[in-house]
C-alpha cells in the first residue's frame, strides 16, 4: 500500500489485527515502508528514518519483522503506550528483529516482547560497523527464548554492536543461552570490539539462564535496580547475572562495574558471576543477600561470587552472602583483589577461612587485602 501521510505508522493501517490474528505480513509491509521513505542525511552516508511506529495493542507474529536491507539507516523509534499494554508475541522460531549491519541509533519505549517458542530470539545483529546506538525504555521480555539479544559479525576494522543502554526495563522470562549474548562466534578477535553496555534502574527478574553472557567484548556498566534468578535450569546447570567465560580478550573490554544493585540467585545452584576476566571488575554498594537466613554449614557449597585467574576485582561497600571462590591455575600477574569496608551476612561466613574458597595449583599465591572491614576481617 502506500506511505500514508502521517509520520506515524501503526501495523493496523497495514492489516494487523490485535488480538490472536497473525499480523506477520502487516508488520512486514509496515517495515518496508519505513526503507522506502528514508530520507538521504545531508552530513552522512546513512538513510535516515522520517516515521515512528506506534504499536497501541497485543499483536502476534511467527516470523522477523525487521528483515535484511541493504545499505545503512539510522534514527527508527518504536513506541507504545504502556508495558503489556503494547505487546508483540512472537510464536515462531525466527529473530523478531535482525540487524544485518544496517540499522543504528534505533530507540524502543513502553513496549513487552514474549515468547512462546523456545527456539525464537528477540534480536540478531550482525556487524562491521553499520549495528550501533540501540536504546531501550521502560521495555519488558517476557515468555522462553534461545537468547534475548545476540551480537555477531565478521572480521572488521571498526567499533560494531557498541553503545546500548536499558532504562527502567524489565527482564522476565528465560533464555536458554542468555538475555544479551555477546560474541556469538568467539573466534572472532573482532568481536571484542562490541563496547559499552548499560543497564540503569532494571528490574531483572527472570526464571532461569543467564542474564549477561559474553564470549567477546565487554565495558558494562550496570547501575540500580534488582537482579532475582526466580528458579532454576531444568538440565541442572547454573543461571548466572554475569557469565564472562574463558576466551583471550583485549586488555582494554574486560571492565564491569555494578553499582547499588540487589542480587537475589536464590537458588543454591544459581551464581552472581562466573568470571575468567583478566581486566577490572567492580562491585560498588551492593547486597547479595537471598540467603542470609541460612546457617553456615547449610551454605558451605554457595559461593554465588566465583573467578578464574583473576587480576582486578574490587568489591566497595558491599553485603555479601555465601563464600567467594577464586580458582587460580596460573601465576598470578597484575592481581589485587580487594574488600573494602564490607560485611557478610551469615554468621559463619565472618572469618577468612569462612569466607573465601581459594582453588587451584597457586591458590596460596591469590592477592587478596580487606580494608576497613565491617567483621574484622583483615
Amino acid at each position: 500500500m502506500s506511505t500514508p501521510a502521517t509520520t506515524t505508522l501503526r501495523p493496523e493501517d497495514y492489516g494487523a489485527a490485535p488480538g490472536l490474528a497473525d499480523s506477520t505480513a502487516a508488520f512486514q509491509a509496515m517495515m518496508d515502508d519505513v526503507d522506502r521513505t528514508l530520507r538521504r542525511d545531508p552530513a552522512g552516508d546513512r538513510g535516515t528514518a522520517t516515521a515512528t511506529v506506534l504499536l497501541a495493542g497485543s499483536y502476534t507474529v511467527s516470523r522477523s519483522i525487521m528483515r535484511p536491507a541493504p545499505g545503512r539507516a539510522q534514527g527508527l523509534t518504536f513506541r507504545g503506550i504502556g508495558k503489556r499494554a503494547s505487546e508483540i508475541v512472537m510464536t515462531g522460531a525466527e529473530p523478531l528483529f535482525v540487524n544485518a549491519d544496517r540499522w543504528m541509533g534505533v530507540r524502543f519505549y513502553d513496549l513487552s516482547f514474549r515468547s512462546t517458542n523456545p527456539k525464537s530470539s528477540y534480536l540478531y545483529s550482525t556487524s562491521t560497523g553499520g549495528a550501533q546506538d540501540w536504546g531501550w525504555t521502560n521495555c519488558e521480555w517476557r515468555g522462553t527464548w534461545s537468547y534475548g539479544i545476540g551480537l555477531d559479525g565478521p572480521v572488521a576494522t571498526s567499533n560494531l554492536n557498541s553503545e546500548m543502554s536499558w532504562d527502567r526495563c524489565h527482564i522476565n522470562g528465560a533464555y536458554d543461552k542468555a538475555f544479551l549474548w555477546s560474541g556469538m562466534t568467539p573466534s572472532i578477535q573482532q568481536q571484542d570490539q562490541f563496547l559499552n553496555f548499560a543497564f540503569r534502574d532494571c528490574k531483572v527478574e527472570y526464571d532461569w539462564g543467564d542474564a549477561l553472557r559474553f564470549d567477546r567484548g565487554g565495558s558494562i556498566t550496570v547501575t540500580g535496580g534488582s537482579w532475582i534468578i526466580k528458579g532454576k535450569r531444568a538440565d541442572g546447570g547454573p543461571s548466572r547475572f554475569f557469565y564472562l567465560p574463558t576466551g583471550v580478550h583485549a586488555d582494554s573490554v574486560q571492565n564491569l562495574l555494578v553499582e547499588g544493585v540487589r542480587f537475589e540467585p536464590r537458588d543454591s545452584i544459581n551464581q552472581v558471576i562466573d568470571s575468567s576476566w583478566r581486566g577490572q571488575i567492580q562491585f560498588i554498594g551492593c547486597t547479595d543477600d537471598a540467603w542470609a537466613f541460612k546457617t553456615a554449614s547449610a551454605a558451605d557449597d554457595y559461593a554465588p561470587h566465583r573467578y578464574t585467574n583473576p587480576a582486578g576485582v574490587r568489591y566497595q561497600g558491599c553485603q555479601l552472602t555465601g563464600r567467594h571462590r577464586y580458582t587460580q591455575t596460573a601465576a598470578p600477574s597484575r592481581q589485587a583483589i580487594v574488600y573494602d569496608q564490607c560485611a557478610r551476612t551469615v554468621t559463619g561466613r565472618r572469618s577468612k577461612a569462612g569466607f573465601l574458597d581459594l582453588q587451584g595449583s597457586y591458590a596460596d599465591r591469590i592477592r587478596i587485602s580487606h580494608r576497613d572491614d565491617r567483621d574484622g576481617i583483615s
